[in-house]
């Protein structure tokens, strides 16, 4: 609250900060303040709109048309520095093809958690793969095991992009592949110097990135259809499956049991784990609509942080609903957030932005999920999981077949 308040004084002494409006519109986002645009004194809708961040605006609005544009503004207003051609020419003649791989957050991250086994997995006789690494050292054995999948794990932490296009330009990597996109901490200096003659994007931001200096997308057919290719500006290039990666969990889940959290034991738990910006107002209406045609449900949400739990709590309240049937429980360790999925009887996913590294944890603690597919890639990456699990009855297209599907889990659950 007193962040957004501070940016609120500041607006009202320079309304033209685009970075202030950008970071006041996510703030009400992530505190679920709605509506999320609301009125500020000689502030534009139009300015709002077009000073959220691309991260904002895949959660707010299914409209792939204002994701390009958002992406597009940002790039635009945030990096002014020249495109350079370093790999121009080259024509490498490789026994193998070098991967490089460009990325902080491998380690213990929702990113870094589903690639291990997808580096892993690469034909080692075609492919060598090398790291350009600025992830933090969090002591972790995943990050052990990603850093032992590369030939060459390069420490890029203090080093300026230019160096590190030039390391990459001397390793002469064939195809290099960004895992930030428009996501915190991306570097995409680096490949605005091209210093590898085919790049990409993959996993770290599920939309277009508006940046030239991409050549492709790693994405499949399912949330890529032909309808949604021309507000990317990188090309697809589809895998077979989802471009989710699915990843078992090599550990044993622990046994909990619902009393631990405060939830009663014969009742229809829904647990909605996503991150709390993802909660628009018509999704969360839609939730308190199953709470009302299901009377023994509990919706089970993250207690992300006090202000953001009080909102909830009052928009729960206005739609005339009893604060009993919402339950909270504070973040947690990846294996106790798994031993908690477990105990729920329906993981809802969140719409225009699904959940993605969390899909995977619901689907490895073998509890039902109920997505809801869109036109944009980031709210159709529930639906590319399950088809290609053959789950297809989970997949809905609207809010109404979201609720129904529910519903009926709740009625033949016994």
């Amino acid at each position: 609250e007193l962040a957004e308040q501070q940016l609120e004084k500041s607006l009202a002494i320079d309304p033209k900060q685009a970075g202030v409006l950008q970071h006041w519109v996510h703030i009400r986002q992530k505190a679920c303040q709605w509506p999320v645009y609301k009125h500020l004194p000689r502030i534009s809708k139009n300015q709002m709109l077009m000073c959220t961040s691309p991260l904002a605006m895949l959660a707010l609005h299914d409209d792939p048309g204002l994701q390009l544009l958002a992406a597009k503004n940002f790039v635009h207003r945030t990096y002014d520095f020249e495109e350079e051609f370093l790999s121009k020419d080259v024509n490498y003649q490789h026994e193998k093809t070098r991967i490089g791989y460009v990325s902080g957050d491998l380690c213990v991250h929702a990113v870094g958690l589903l690639l291990a086994s997808v580096f892993e997995a690469h034909d080692k006789e075609k492919f060598d793969l090398y790291a350009y690494d600025f992830s933090p050292e969090d002591g972790s054995a995943q990050r052990e095991r990603l850093k032992s999948s590369f030939v060459k794990c390069h420490d890029i932490r203090h080093m300026k992009d230019r160096e590190v296009a030039e390391q990459i330009l001397s390793d002469e990597i064939d195809i290099l592949i960004d895992l930030h996109g428009l996501s915190s901490g991306a570097r995409p200096e680096i490949f605005a110097l091209h210093p590898a003659p085919t790049q990409g994007t993959y996993l770290g931001f599920i939309g277009t990135t508006g940046m030239t200096w991409f050549d492709f997308v790693l994405t499949d057919k399912y949330a890529m259809p032909d309808e949604l290719v021309p507000y990317f500006t990188e090309q697809p290039v589809f895998l077979d499956q989802s471009f989710i990666p699915l990843v078992n969990n090599e550990s044993e889940i622990r046994h909990a049991v619902r009393s631990e959290f405060g939830l009663p034991e014969d009742a229809f738990v829904m647990a909605a784990f996503g991150n709390v910006y993802k909660i628009t107002p018509e999704l969360f209406g839609s939730w308190v609509n199953i709470l009302k045609r299901v009377p023994d449900a509990i919706l089970w949400l993250i207690d992300d942080n006090a202000t953001t739990t009080r909102n909830l709590q009052a928009h729960a309240v206005s739609q005339g609903l009893d604060l009993a049937r919402l339950k909270f429980t504070p973040r947690a360790a990846h294996a106790e957030f798994l031993a908690k999925i477990k105990l729920a009887d329906v993981f809802l996913d969140t719409y225009p932005y699904n959940c993605g590294s969390t899909t995977n944890d619901v689907i490895q603690a073998g509890t039902p999920i109920v997505t809801l597919s869109g036109k944009t890639m980031v709210s159709r990456m529930g639906g590319s999981i399950l088809t290609h699990l053959g789950m297809t009855s989970n997949i809905t297209q609207n809010y109404s077949e979201y609720e129904n599907k529910v519903v009926e889990l709740a009625a033949h659950r016994f």
